[in-house]
């Protein structure tokens, strides 16, 4: 009976060591998983720290690109000033083709007013389309630029590599990560 209790003693110790020993083979794999993880975040932040100055460049260009888009958005055209149409009370003081006559000055200074501002509204048009084509190129580089160093495409991750900020850093890489 002794050498039962002897044996179930010994077998118990062994399984309580064997325990133990899977406990502390675990803990060690979390520990060094945990180190390897605060290297990769220390070596994220450096990088980060050391491309600040490009990264802050294109990212003012980015805003600045946005800012003037969203400026041409706002604008709109304002016409050439209408000209003026003959006085009633002027007009009632002259003979009849004197009336005819200042009426048809008028309906000629009304077309060429009209003409001159369909001119004067393609070519805002053009300039228009020509200042959005440069912002929406100057944008799409920095755009491009921004992902080629790896801070990636939304405000999150710009806002993150802007500031070097670890904790935001680790959960950028943690979701490129899944």
């Amino acid at each position: 009976m002794q050498q039962r209790r002897l044996t179930a003693s010994l077998f118990f110790a062994t399984l309580m060591a064997l325990t133990l020993l899977g406990c502390n083979g675990e803990e060690r794999q979390k520990r060094e998983q945990a180190a390897v993880a605060e290297r990769q975040l220390s070596a994220l932040v450096s990088r980060c720290r050391g491309q600040q100055p490009t990264v802050q460049r294109h990212l003012q260009e980015l805003q600045r690109s946005s800012s003037e888009l969203a400026n041409l958005k706002q604008q709109a055209y304002s016409p050439l000033r209408r000209p003026a149409g003959p006085d009633p009370e002027l007009l009632a003081r002259f003979t009849r083709e004197d009336q005819e006559l200042e009426q048809e000055r008028y309906e000629q200074a009304l077309t060429t007013w009209r003409s001159s501002d369909r001119a004067e509204r393609r070519y805002w048009q053009g300039e228009q389309e020509v200042k959005r084509q440069r912002s929406t190129a100057r944008q799409q580089q920095a755009e491009k630029a921004l992902v080629a160093l790896g801070v990636g495409s939304t405000a999150a991750d710009r806002n993150a590599w802007s500031r070097c900020d670890g904790k935001q850093l680790a959960a950028i890489a943690l979701r490129l990560d899944q």
